[in-house]
C-alpha cells in the first residue's frame, strides 16, 4: 500500500495522490483489485465518431452543391442538415442506457415530424405533414407507447412517463380541432380516439402501478 508523509494513513490500490491532502503518496502501490471495464458509451463512440463525420460531411456537401448550384425555389439542403442532425441525436440517445422508451419515442416523433413539416414547407406546403404525416406519427406514437407500458418490466419506475407522453400527444388533435375546426382531416380525429383509447387504458389496467409511483414522487 501507499502512505501519505502528511496524513500518515495508508491508502489501497495505485492512486497517486492523497484523498485527504492530495499531497503526492509513497511507496509501492497494489495491483488492481477489479479487472478494468470500458463502459458501453465509450465503447461505441468511436463507431458514433465515424458515423458523425460521414453524415455531417454529407451535409456539408450537399449544402454546397445546393448554394454554388443554379438557384432554385427550394432549398433542399435544409431538410438534410435537419435529418442528419435529428439521426445524429437519436443515436447519442439510444446510445445511452439511461434513455428509456417514452423519452426515445417522444424524441423520434418531434424529430421526424420537424423533417417533414420542413420538407413539405420547402416543396410548396401543400400540408400533406399536418393533414396525414404528422397525425398518423402521433398514432403509431401512442400505440408504441402502450405496447411499451405493458411489456417493461419496470414500468412503476418510469410510469408517469409514458403516462404524460400519452397526454402531450393525446392533445394534438384537440389543437387540430381548435384551429380548423370546420375542416379537420380524418387522421386527427383516428389520433383522437387512439388517445383517447390508450389514455383509458394506462389508466385502468395501470392504475395502481401509477398511483404507487405518484406516492413516491410526492412522498405520501
Amino acid at each position: 500500500m501507499k502512505t501519505c508523509p502528511n496524513c500518515k494513513i495508508r491508502v489501497g490500490g495505485d492512486p497517486v495522490y492523497c484523498p485527504l491532502c492530495q499531497s503526492q503518496l509513497l511507496g509501492a502501490g497494489e495491483p488492481p483489485r477489479y479487472p478494468p471495464t470500458q463502459p458501453e458509451l465509450r465503447r461505441y463512440s468511436m463507431a458514433y465518431k465515424i458515423v458523425a463525420f460521414v453524415l455531417l460531411t454529407a451535409a456539408v456537401v450537399c449544402v454546397a452543391i445546393d448554394l454554388l448550384g443554379p438557384e432554385t425555389p427550394v432549398r433542399w439542403s435544409i431538410p438534410v442538415v435537419i435529418g442528419v442532425a435529428g439521426v445524429l441525436v437519436l443515436l447519442r440517445a439510444m446510445m445511452k442506457r439511461r434513455r428509456n422508451a417514452p423519452k426515445l419515442l417522444f424524441q423520434t416523433l418531434v424529430l421526424v415530424s420537424a423533417v417533414l413539416v420542413l420538407c413539405d414547407w420547402a416543396t410548396g406546403w401543400h400540408r400533406f405533414s399536418v393533414n396525414y404525416a404528422v397525425p398518423i406519427l402521433c398514432t403509431a406514437a401512442l400505440v408504441l407507447n402502450a405496447v411499451f407500458a405493458y411489456v417493461n418490466r419496470h414500468f412503476t419506475e418510469n410510469g408517469l412517463v409514458y403516462l404524460l407522453l400519452n397526454i402531450v400527444v393525446g392533445a394534438l388533435p384537440y389543437l387540430a380541432f381548435l384551429l380548423s375546426p370546420e375542416q379537420v382531416p380524418m387522421a386527427w380525429t383516428i389520433c383522437l380516439i387512439v388517445g383517447i383509447i390508450t389514455f383509458l387504458s394506462l389508466v385502468i389496467f395501470k392504475g395502481r402501478d401509477l398511483w404507487v409511483e405518484l406516492q413516491k414522487r410526492l412522498h405520501l
